[in-house]
């Protein structure tokens, strides 16, 4: 039963070359196959959240999709006074397997935001939108099939929390309307921050993290990390020994990130400044720990390539990529560092690939309002056949308030 919600891998990769195809010949010469990075403005002003679209050019510049910016109908959320926890999570923005849906986060009004995707890369809100998230504080979604999942933070500094935070399952039909699945609920601990919701590689399991469980009062540790089973309708439960504990002292789970060619799962300690390795048992989706690596400060954020030989940190605490050779998954071994450009008074939040692997779009957060410029970027970075990184271009500045913080990455 369970096999009817796991796309072959054969079948994504056809998908996706197909995907590929389609748009080159639908978008013009010179653009360079029209490829297009999408973020949330993460807006907190009434109604004011929306999506930002750049197409890129072959230089690797940006110039922004014709009807950006796409109104979420919602709104973003708010950190006045820059607390932890708020604006650390991952996966905002997600676009669903067969290309014709993006689902975005209205953080400060509990809803997702659905859009059709236009040939072209606009974006068409579809009839309905928003939906309710299932909770409050939406912060990350993953897609498998017609199945959502999305992880409800419940921590909102300019709202009343009521709810527990919890990870929720929704399925949509062919029309991108979003229905919450009967039993498809976990509930976390109040106050715990979960983070980010990712897929196993071969769409059985869901990994999420609590992110300040760890700073709860209790009086034996509280799990930051989880592993839950999807079972036959969606529905998800915790996996054996979840959520679990992540090595004494190293604070919080953040990042995830699957290796595409192992068992392997990657998870950023940021507190520590390191990172861990753990093995995912496929029978069972338990996680056990295998050995921790130092990163840089706030090692957050976390992305393999699509061969799984890389791995790249987003340091957040000094502004920097990290690179790691994973031949051999289970031992990542340090490359070199980047340090991105127009990196005062601000932190790196989000990160992902273009299509065909050559860019590593990086999102810049203004973290300092007194600071009169607005220093909400985003960087196009250019991946080296070795992998390594480099900045040629200066980043793009982002049409947002100084006092809002964009976040999220997913292209086409």
């Amino acid at each position: 039963m369970k096999a009817r919600l796991i796309y072959g891998v054969a079948g994504l990769f056809v998908c996706a070359a197909i995907s590929s195809c389609n748009k080159r010949i639908l978008n013009p010469q010179g653009e360079d196959g029209g490829k297009i990075v999408y973020l949330i403005s993460n807006d907190y002003h009434d109604n004011a959240n929306a999506v930002l679209a750049y197409k890129r050019k072959a230089d690797g510049t940006l110039t922004p999709l014709p009807g950006s910016p796409f109104w979420t109908n919602g709104a973003g959320l708010a950190n006045p006074k820059q607390v932890l926890g708020p604006d650390d999570s991952d996966d905002p923005i997600v676009i669903s397997d067969d290309g014709q849906f993006l689902f975005a986060v209205n953080g400060g009004s509990n809803t997702i935001a659905v859009f059709s995707i236009n040939p072209d890369g606009t974006l068409l809100t579809v009839p309905g939108s928003p939906f309710p998230s299932g909770g409050q504080t939406p912060c990350s979604i993953a897609i498998n099939g017609r199945i959502v999942y999305v992880a409800n933070k419940a921590f909102d500094p300019l709202h009343t929390i009521t709810q527990q935070p919890n990870y929720t399952a929704f399925t949509y039909d062919g029309a991108g309307k979003l229905v919450e699945v009967p039993g498809g609920k976990i509930l976390a601990p109040a106050g715990s921050s979960p983070s980010q919701v990712l897929l196993s590689n071969d769409r059985r399991f869901l990994f999420g993290t609590n992110f300040l469980a760890f700073m709860l009062p209790s009086e034996t540790p509280i799990g930051t990390l989880l592993s839950m089973d999807i079972l036959d309708d969606g529905g998800i439960k915790l996996a054996p020994g979840a959520p679990y504990v992540v090595p004494s002292g190293d604070g919080g789970a953040l990042g995830l990130a699957t290796n595409p060619r192992s068992n392997t799962l990657y998870v950023g300690f940021p507190v520590a400044g390191s990172f861990g390795v753990y093995q995912i048992n496929t029978q069972t989706g338990a996680l056990s720990f295998e050995t921790q690596l130092t990163g840089g400060p706030a090692t957050c954020w976390i992305r393999t390539n699509a061969t799984g030989t890389r791995l790249y940190t987003l340091n957040s605490g000094e502004n920097t990529v990290g690179i790691y050779n994973t031949d051999n998954p289970d031992a990542p071994a340090f490359i070199s560092k980047l340090a991105l450009k127009e990196s005062s008074n601000n932190g790196d939040f989000s990160l992902g690939f273009s299509p065909d692997g050559g860019s590593l779009y990086v999102v810049s957060q203004n973290t300092d309002t007194s600071f009169a410029m607005n220093n909400n970027w985003l960087h196009v970075l250019k991946v080296a056949s070795d992998g390594t990184l480099s900045e040629p271009n200066e980043p793009l500045s982002l049409p947002v308030p100084n006092d809002v913080r964009p976040q999220g990455v997913a292209t086409r």
